[in-house]
């Protein structure tokens, strides 16, 4: 067996914070019968081979137990390995399923076991990719939640070609409280039938259960199982903030009532039966979704479903009072709106009742705006924008026909120009904030999308933006987003080099954008340099850098803008008054040719701003120009000396806890300490340079015993994580090897 706790125990019941090496289910287990609230388990690393884990505790919301890989995706579980998550608040991080068939256990991961179903318990920083059987028929699912408060998060779900959803919430009749958020669903071909859905919400017979399961920031790319790549079959869910690129499907409220759907992109890229929104059921709030070069797959972009007097279980409910509203659908191949889905087939003869549709901006649609209206299916329109098609009904009150004026972003978006008849055309608006999070005040504009200079809060996902950071492929090449290429020095600075820029955008189309220079006078040896031509005076901008920044503290950030000009021609370049919108603020540079810092204005960061990707444009303005770096910092009286040492890379720190340099933290660094405990001089090959933190006091104690609790079965690849841990809060330890009850030092 090779179970090893770190602190060789005497007491459980005494145990604080203890971590046991683990290296197979058994050990697991073992461990388990002595782990208490705020414990690890650490899974050694290689590979987990046809082991079922039974995952089994209860922990609490201010310390649960914890089961983590030794470096994240360093455990690799294959052949028949799964794994059950079984009591509350139990955490699994940084786990990698690759290249097996969890046929027999019907579950890759299950939220349930012989503790039950688990609450409050979590899935994140881990990978379930080709867990494949070899007959596509062959049915199990990846995630399967059960319980309640339960959340799966940032983790990436690759390439399912089997029957069988990615993740599902199973109900049991009562509130689950469940949360779907920040992960990556790709590459799942197309399935031969139903049940290939990427997320299921309930099941048709438990489909008046109140689930209140959320569905947020997730990315689905390039998932083709089937039409439905939601399936809501439950009440009072939300799905909001998604991104679905290039995938052949919907989402689909299929059964149940009270959803929401809100601020979803669906970016279809012309790629073949892709679709939107499918509506089935009543009281439904569909608002602020981004609709585009979507395929007809379910007739329109919004299609609201015909229903089945007294329908059964699985059939189609009547839709009843639903909310369109604030939606933008353009160049669509079917209809922007269908009001008659499935008409006539299947006993489908109920047309929908009680439907508003407000503020909704359509234009280039394949098939007719609307499709499918009768008298009564619409209680109102009002403040409609639509353009291109045939309008498909008789012209109504609340439905204007003329050109949007859209003109695309650095994204690709295609938002209302300032002079397009969408500003502030509604006196007032039913949805408070717009796609971008920017809030809609006083008269607002018609569509998804208000003309604001407010901050932008959120936009279209990537793959880098969901998902374990670990399995991304973060290679440090330029027009990666949002990657600094320089680590973040402290809390409340962020620190990026200029030619690590997400994307470069042409507004004018000629061609002419920055390019990446190689320079020894740049900090990492790279720039960016303005292309060549006359100063751009109107904002209609030559070129211009984009960035995706993230910020993981509030509070007001000064920019410094590291950058040089050559001449009273190349000596300015534009920056942004804040997220989001073009730069129209003209920042003069030196003309000597060398580096220097210019100050540049601020940016309020709010906590509603915190970890989400925000929009950084910087525009030429002359041509030459060379920009070198950026650093946004809450001190806003910085030093030119201050700066530059923020952007020199530090020395990497030394393992803390690894007293024989062996860059593991384990058992030899805990012997070492015990063996030698209370000496005064340091012993032989003891590196006391890895003392808890970094402080060493003449004397093998606490500090060196604290070094080693805090980072047991750490490796020097995982250093920044605990680079400067803390002492944990007293309590008695119990410490076989030494024969001594040792009390830890209260902070």
């Amino acid at each position: 067996m090779a179970l090893g706790c770190g602190m060789g125990l005497a007491n459980p019941a005494l145990l604080q914070a203890a971590a046991f090496n683990v290296s197979s289910a058994q050990d697991i287990e073992d461990a388990l019968d002595l782990a208490q609230p705020g414990d690890t388990l650490i899974m050694q690393n290689g590979n987990w081979t046809n082991q079922s884990i039974d995952f089994e505790g209860f922990g609490t919301s201010a310390n649960p137990i914890t089961l983590r890989a030794q470096t994240p995706g360093g455990v690799i579980l294959d052949g028949s390995s799964n794994l059950r998550i079984s009591g509350d608040h139990l955490v699994v991080d940084g786990l990698h399923f690759q290249g097996g068939n969890a046929s027999d256990a019907g579950h890759v991961v299950q939220f349930r076991g012989s503790n039950g179903n688990a609450t409050n318990s979590r899935l994140t920083n881990s990978v379930i990719e080709s867990y494949n059987p070899p007959d596509i028929d062959d049915r199990y699912f990846w995630v399967s939640l059960y319980g309640e408060g339960n959340r799966v998060d940032n983790n990436s779900f690759i390439d399912q070609n089997h029957s069988g959803v990615t993740v599902v919430a199973w109900l049991d009749g009562n509130p689950a409280n469940h949360v779907i958020e920040s992960n990556h669903f790709a590459d799942r071909p197309e399935g031969n039938d139903n049940g290939f859905e990427a997320i299921r919400i309930g099941t048709s017979d438990v489909a008046t259960t109140n689930a209140n399961v959320t569905v947020q920031n997730n990315l689905f790319e390039r998932v083709d199982g089937e039409i439905e790549i939601i399936s809501n079959k439950s009440n009072d869910n939300t799905y909001r903030y998604n991104t679905f690129r290039e995938s052949a499907g919907t989402l689909t409220l299929r059964h149940g009532d009270r959803a929401t759907v809100e601020g979803n992109f669906f970016l279809g890229d012309d790629k073949d039966r892709s679709g939107g929104i499918r509506v089935v059921g009543e009281d439904h709030t569909i608002i602020n979704n981004y609709l585009a070069n979507i395929d007809d797959r379910a007739d329109a972009a919004i299609s609201i479903a015909a229903g089945v007097l007294d329908t059964p279980a699985n059939g189609y409910q009547q839709v009843i009072n639903a909310l369109i509203a604030h939606n933008t659908i353009v160049d669509v191949e079917g209809a922007g709106i269908s009001f008659d889905w499935g008409i006539g087939s299947r006993d489908r003869t109920l047309l929908p009742e009680d439907i508003a549709v407000i503020g909704n901006l359509i234009a280039n649609t394949g098939d007719d705006i609307f499709e499918g209206y009768q008298d009564g299916t619409v209680s109102e329109f009002i403040g409609n924008l639509v353009f291109g098609a045939a309008l498909g009904l008789d012209a109504q009150p609340g439905i204007t026909v003329a050109d949007p004026l859209l003109v695309a972003d650095a994204d690709g978006l295609l938002r209302p120009s300032a002079n397009s008849p969408a500003i502030d055309a509604l006196a007032a608006s039913v949805v408070t904030t717009d796609f971008d999070g920017q809030p809609r005040i006083g008269l607002v504009d018609i569509g998804a999308d208000e003309l604001s200079t407010a901050q932008i809060v959120r936009k279209p996902l990537s793959a880098q933006d969901v998902g374990p950071a670990w399995f991304f492929d973060g290679t440090v090449d330029p027009g990666d987003p949002g990657d600094p290429g320089t680590p973040n020095p402290r809390p409340g600075t962020l620190v990026i080099e200029a030619e690590n820029f997400s994307s470069l955008s042409d507004p004018d189309g000629d061609g002419d954008v920055w390019t990446i220079i190689n320079t020894d006078d740049a900090s990492g040896g790279q720039a960016i340099k303005a292309p060549e031509g006359s100063r751009s005076d109107d904002n209609a901008h030559e070129t211009l850098a984009n960035y995706d920044i993230t910020f993981d503290v509030a509070g007001t950030y000064t920019a410094y803008y590291l950058a040089r000009g050559f001449s009273s021609s190349s000596n300015s370049f534009f920056t942004p008054d804040t997220f989001g919108v073009d730069p129209d603020n003209a920042e003069t540079l030196v003309s000597s040719g060398a580096f220097a810092w210019e100050i540049g204005g601020d940016f309020v960061i709010d906590e509603a701003s915190l970890n989400v990707p925000l929009e950084f444009r910087l525009g030429r303005r002359e041509e030459l120009a060379e920009i070198d770096a950026i650093i946004f910092d809450l001190d806003g009286n910085l030093s030119f000396d201050e700066l530059f040492a923020l952007l020199e890379t530090p020395e990497p720190a030394g393992l803390v806890g690894d007293f024989n340099s062996d860059q593991f933290v384990g058992q030899a660094d805990l012997d070492l300490v015990l063996l030698n405990f209370g000496a005064t001089e340091v012993p032989q090959g003891f590196n006391v340079a890895n003392t808890a933190e970094g402080v060493y006091d003449g004397l093998v104690g606490q500090n060196e015993l604290d070094a080693v609790l805090l980072n047991f079965g750490r490796t020097s690849t995982t250093v920044a994580l605990f680079a400067v841990p803390e002492p944990t809060t007293a309590g008695l330890l119990g410490l076989a090897g030494a024969g001594i009850l040792i009390r830890r030092r209260r902070d």
